[in-house]
């Protein structure tokens, strides 16, 4: 049988997820792709088989899907519960508007030449490599937003401004570069040192950057109780910001690496990094490669995968046009309305087969879209990442395939 753009057949799988095609707008998949595709069972088989642990690493997604939905209940419910479709769709009319459906590319302005960027030494912590020059790289955000509604009230959730990153350098000159991108409410860190195997990549011959994401880390507002807690918004301006602000720090983080002498800058996120590395290398050439694990791939449809999907349901009347006024609001804001900007041979994408937070079919359809490039299906969940050891494997494979490394 047909569910949208998933075939389904007893005993085969066969996809047809909207792809890039030429002389297609790269808009299409508002309407084409299917409005309950997060639903979707995913039905390919995982490289690393462990059902039992696969099992347990899904229901406790599901756990953590089930907190995380209670402040979006208590924050978002009441305004929508006032308020109609039409009203909500006017509110964010600056995002769907028609040059953004036309040229999703046109919401993401460069950032300005010679932008001012502080790199400087930094102690040494008891975690970092023993023979790695160490570097903090600084500078303030340019960024504005992109509806000026909002420019005071978001210029106001300081230190978001401040853009930070840690280094590793080796100190035998300069040497490709990964950039690691934390998740959504992630970005110890030695959390991530550990999330992403840092310390094999830095060992493997690479430079390695830590970015913190807006709103995250030391750019996480006063006003927030935690990191992440301040994209959470009765409207999606906040969350649209922010990943526009992200691409831009990335862009001039990237300008800088490579005017300080390395070869290539390349990106590796989880998640909500995943996501920011699957937009850079549709909107940023100079990217060289990414490895985007478990991509948030569109927002709107992730909304719907949760427990929000009720009070969306129950708060909106027409529950049936939603999702296509939300994939409208957030379109230029999806790697689905771009085109890759590097060669699919670049990208390694990978997620697990029992994510409960992030549907696996969100990156198979991701997949598709970029023409198929290099895939790794693991088996641990979202949050009990078990075989994260095993990913960053296949990452360092992939880059040797790429000869980014020897």
């Amino acid at each position: 049988m047909k569910r949208g753009y998933v075939d389904v057949y007893p005993g085969n799988h066969s996809n047809s997820f909207p792809s890039a095609l030429p002389g297609k707008p790269n808009t299409a998949w508002i309407n084409e792709l299917c409005s309950d595709f997060s639903a979707h069972p995913f039905l390919r088989a995982s490289n690393d088989h462990r059902p039992f642990l696969g099992k347990v690493a899904y229901g406790l997604d599901r756990l953590v899907t089930t907190a995380m939905s209670i402040p979006y209940k208590r924050k978002i419910q009441p305004h929508l519960s006032d308020t109609t479709l039409q009203e909500y769709v006017d509110y964010h009319a600056c995002y769907a508007q028609q040059g953004f459906i036309d040229d999703p590319g046109s919401a993401f302005p460069p950032p300005p030449a010679e932008h001012p960027v502080v790199e400087r030494a930094t102690r040494r912590r008891s975690w970092d490599p023993k023979t790695a020059n160490l570097a903090s790289i600084d500078f303030d955000s340019p960024f504005q937003t992109i509806d000026p509604r909002f420019r005071d009230e978001y210029a106001a959730l300081e230190p978001n401004g401040r853009v930070e990153s840690r280094a590793w350098f080796h100190k035998e000159g300069p040497r490709p570069i990964v950039i690691f991108l934390h998740g959504f409410s992630a970005p110890d860190y030695r959390i991530n040192m550990m999330w992403f195997s840092a310390q094999k990549f830095y060992a493997a011959g690479l430079d390695v950057v830590f970015m913190n994401l807006p709103l995250h880390g030391g750019r996480t507002p006063n006003s927030a109780a935690y990191h992440g807690t301040a994209l959470i918004h009765p409207s999606l301006w906040r969350m649209s910001e922010a990943a526009a602000q992200g691409i831009m720090d990335l862009r001039i983080l990237i300008d800088h690496l490579l005017k300080r002498g390395t070869p290539n800058v390349g990106i590796m996120g989880y998640s909500w990094g995943a996501f920011h590395a699957a937009m850079l290398a549709s909107l940023e050439p100079r990217t060289d490669f990414i490895v985007s694990v478990a991509p948030v791939v569109s927002i709107a449809d992730v909304v719907m995968a949760w427990p929000t999907r009720t009070f969306f349901q129950e708060s909106i009347a027409e529950p049936a046009m939603m999702m296509r006024e939300l994939r409208k609001i957030l379109a230029p804001f999806t790697p689905l309305s771009h085109r890759l900007q590097i060669p699919k041979e670049r990208v390694l994408l990978a997620a697990s087969v029992n994510d409960g937070i992030i549907p696996t079919v969100h990156t198979e359809a991701l997949w598709e879209h970029f023409g198929r490039p290099e895939v790794y299906w693991s088996c641990g969940g979202h949050i009990l990442y078990f075989d994260k050891e095993k990913v960053a494997d296949r990452a360092l494979r992939f880059l040797k395939d790429i000869e980014v490394i020897p």
